[in-house]
């Protein structure tokens, strides 16, 4: 069943609409949606136009086969006009009308709004210039001076000073990752030494890359001003950039929380792989059998690219040392644990037109973007027809005092009102007075470290007319946009859709649930298990795991070493207990009362035809004593075998869930295993294995298996708890379905049938 989330935006998904599709603003007048469009539809005597149902079908069916055929269309219509219904019947109830709603709707216009009120006017040379760059990668150091962007001119230049200073103590002969350890004041320059590894555009502030990219191998550029204080940057190295580097893993989780002999078990493991996979070992299979990264062992290990994700460093310096596709590093550390990394792809920057929509996204979020952004609202005010008033803006700002820079500033009750009604500047013949500029300042001051009024002024009034600019676009956005409006009312129909839905049918038939089950029992056959077996899968590492494993199956128990103690110590011809056997014993004894699921067995070895005296004699001693130190007669066991008098000693456990991590730490690759339920379909290994109750051997590579069937479960319905989720959806379906025929009964829908015959013979217009 969908969560709430998924439903909303299935049904938004239904009509065309994910915010994510809303990524650039077109053009005005660059759509085929026409003002005056024919309607298709009258819905309550209201009309949906033609090009409201075109737009929503051209997106859903574009890229369809079928598109624009007059099966499609009538398949779409009928859609269209169900979610016509069901927005119609949500406005009918007031929903529309809700506070919750109106805000939530709020939020996603002011969302939608974002791309058409930033800068439309991007400088297009600065995606170029950022796409250029990435084809190259720079490694370079730092030393970095904090010092904050509204930091006080004394400050500011106490910090490039010193700046100064240590760039003067390079010049001198001093090496700068010396330097970088001593002066930097970047927190990890203490254990990198400035050192920041290989970047590429868009990955640093842009001041830093521009003398990044404009310095020469070898030379120091700065101090360099960012938001973050002076840099001295020093460049190593420049080379070529691969545009998608993308590795595969193999790995065994491991970290100092685990005990040192845990640690070293998973090392040896990940290096047993490794050895594997040198000597032919199959990458994939090995992956799936052995991987502990869970998300991607059935994925052949397959890893997202460099680029989109932060790979811890040790990591890519793996990755790094792999040159060819298929090539495999040796085993490196993390924190995460330890990896063998695999090159899956290497290829080069992606050609320019492919990138650029993520370029514009990335760079429109970076700090070059000053620059769009003067230009964006240099293009507001032409359009706009800005007309400022420096004279009374000159009025206006003479009513401020050095209040305003501790945030206290408050207008004059003698303030004259001819004054506040001044024009500050005109928008399209539409005049914007002083004493909004004064609201605005009242509303907006903060305590500032700038000790001149005149700039804060300035600041003030610039970000006074940018919101105002910005408010004014916002109001045209509807009739400027075509493709805005649409995709607005997609938003509020999408909305006002999962909210009827919500009451009318999700929680309805989650509300009673003995009429849930009521429906579960009527629809029985709906909700029936296939013939199914359930089977314990042993993947052994070689014949003699295979055949270890299959005793202890049979048997319920098998051998483990808890104790260096192989026999017990009698001289020839004796039963009696010296102090060296006593001491064994003890130690038997503690590391049965250890652990409950040990027993342990004692094989008597005695000369053929002789020994039977002393055979039971040695048994009674180890009996007597055991059972004195209270051990239960059930954990020892005897048995006889020819030999030389030795008493041979074997502990057992009958822990057989244990069984595959005592074999993993003996030998690391020795037995993975699987248990599950599966039908004919899904069952793994399907040629080998009969649909039936049995034990199935076979080998698949170097790789032993053992397929335990345990038990066969024969179709059959299934329980109610099992199958709430598909009754749940199911009665959701039943409630739906009856809930729009009666919406069709209570709304009346009239087809144009000229105009629906129009659209038969339509061509793509987007």
């Amino acid at each position: 069943m969908l969560n709430k989330t998924s439903k909303v935006y299935t049904y938004l998904l239904i009509i065309g609409c994910v915010i994510s599709g809303c990524t650039m603003p077109m053009k005005s007048g660059s759509t085929s949606i026409s003002s005056t469009s024919p309607a298709l539809l009258h819905l309550d005597q209201k009309d949906v136009t033609k090009e409201n149902f075109v737009y929503l079908y051209e997106k859903n069916y574009q890229k369809d086969s079928s598109f624009y055929t007059q099966e499609s269309i009538d398949e779409y219509l009928d859609l269209f006009i169900n979610f016509k219904l069901k927005v119609a019947e949500a406005e009918a109830l007031g929903y529309d009308t809700l506070d919750a709603f109106k805000n939530e709707y709020k939020m996603y216009v002011e969302q939608l709004e974002e791309p058409y009120l930033t800068e439309s006017v991007f400088n297009d040379s600065l995606v170029k210039q950022a796409y250029e760059r990435q084809k190259e990668e720079v490694r370079a150091s730092h030393i970095l001076i904090n010092c904050k962007p509204d930091a006080i001119p004394e400050d500011t230049l106490k910090a490039y000073n010193k700046a100064l200073e240590v760039l003067n103590k390079y010049k001198n002969g001093e090496q700068f990752p010396q330097l970088a350890f001593e002066f930097s004041e970047d927190p990890s320059a203490k254990q990198n030494k400035g050192d920041l590894g290989y970047f590429t555009s868009l990955q640093m502030v842009y001041p830093f890359e521009e003398a990044a990219y404009n310095t020469k191998i070898g030379d120091v550029a700065g101090p360099i001003r960012t938001q973050f204080g002076y840099h001295l940057l020093y460049i190593q190295d420049k080379r070529t950039r691969y545009g998608t580097l993308q590795a595969q893993h193999i790995m065994i989780k491991s970290s100092i929380r685990n005990s040192p002999e845990d640690q070293k078990a998973h090392e040896t493991k990940i290096f047993a792989i490794y050895d594997s996979l040198q000597n032919g070992g199959d990458w994939d299979q090995l992956c799936s059998t052995f991987s502990e990264d869970k998300r991607t062992s059935t994925k052949k290990g397959i890893l997202p690219p460099v680029s989109e994700v932060r790979f811890p460093p040790a990591f890519l310096k793996g990755i790094e040392a792999v040159d060819k596709v298929g090539d495999i590093a040796q085993p490196i550390q993390t924190d995460f644990g330890w990896h063998i990394i695999r090159l899956y792809r290497k290829e080069p920057v992606k050609p320019y037109d492919v990138m650029y929509p993520s370029l514009v996204k990335k760079v429109k979020r970076d700090s070059r973007s000053s620059t769009s952004k003067e230009q964006f609202i240099q293009k507001l005010k032409n359009d706009n027809h800005f007309i400022p008033n420096d004279e009374n803006k000159t009025i206006a700002f003479s009513q401020f005092d050095s209040t305003l820079l501790e945030g206290k500033w408050s207008l004059k009750e003698s303030t004259p009102t001819k004054i506040k009604k001044k024009t500050l500047f005109t928008i399209h013949g539409k005049k914007v007075m002083n004493n909004d500029f004064f609201v605005y300042v009242s509303d907006e001051q903060k305590r500032t470290s700038i000790d001149s009024l005149e700039e804060v002024l300035e600041q003030y009034y610039e970000r006074f007319v940018n919101q105002t600019l910005i408010e004014v676009e916002r109001e045209k956005l509807p009739t400027k946009y075509p493709e805005f409006a649409h995709l607005s009312q997609e938003y509020k129909d999408g909305l006002l859709l999962f909210r009827v839905m919500e009451d009318s049918v999700w929680n309805k038939a989650t509300s009673d649930p003995e009429l849930l089950k009521e429906f579960y029992t009527k629809n029985i056959d709906h909700y029936q298990y296939e013939d199914r077996v359930e089977v314990d899968f042993y993947n052994t590492g070689n014949k003699e795991l295979e055949n270890e494993t299959i005793v202890m199956l049979d048997s319920g128990y098998y051998k483990v070493f808890p104790s260096d103690i192989s026999s017990l110590y009698f001289k020839k011809g004796s039963s009696y207990l010296y102090k060296t056997t006593v001491g064994d014993l003890n130690n038997i004894t503690n590391v049965l009362n250890k652990d409950a699921n040990l027993f342990v067995e004692f094989d008597i070895q005695m000369p053929k035809n002789s020994g039977t005296v002393l055979k039971k004699n040695r048994i009674k001693k180890i009996s007597a004593f055991l059972e004195k130190e209270k051990i239960d007669l059930s954990k020892i066991k005897f048995v006889e075998s020819e030999g030389s008098e030795a008493v041979n000693v074997q502990f057992y456990s009958t822990l057989t869930s244990n069984y595959i991590p005592v074999k993993n730490r003996m030998s690391n690759l020795s037995v993975n295993f699987e248990t599950g339920v599966y039908t004919k379909e899904d069952l793994p290994h399907a040629d080998q294995i009969n649909f039936k109750v049995g034990r199935y051997i076979f080998q698949e590579g170097n790789r032993y298996i053992i397929a335990d069937v345990k038990t066969f479960l024969p179709k059959g319905p299934k329980p109610f708890d099992v199958s709430k989720g598909a009754v749940i959806a199911d009665y959701q379906q039943e409630i739906e379905k009856q809930w729009l025929s009666d919406l069709h009964k209570k709304h009346e829908v009239i087809i144009d049938s000229t105009i629906l015959q129009s659209l038969y013979n339509h061509k793509k217009t987007m």
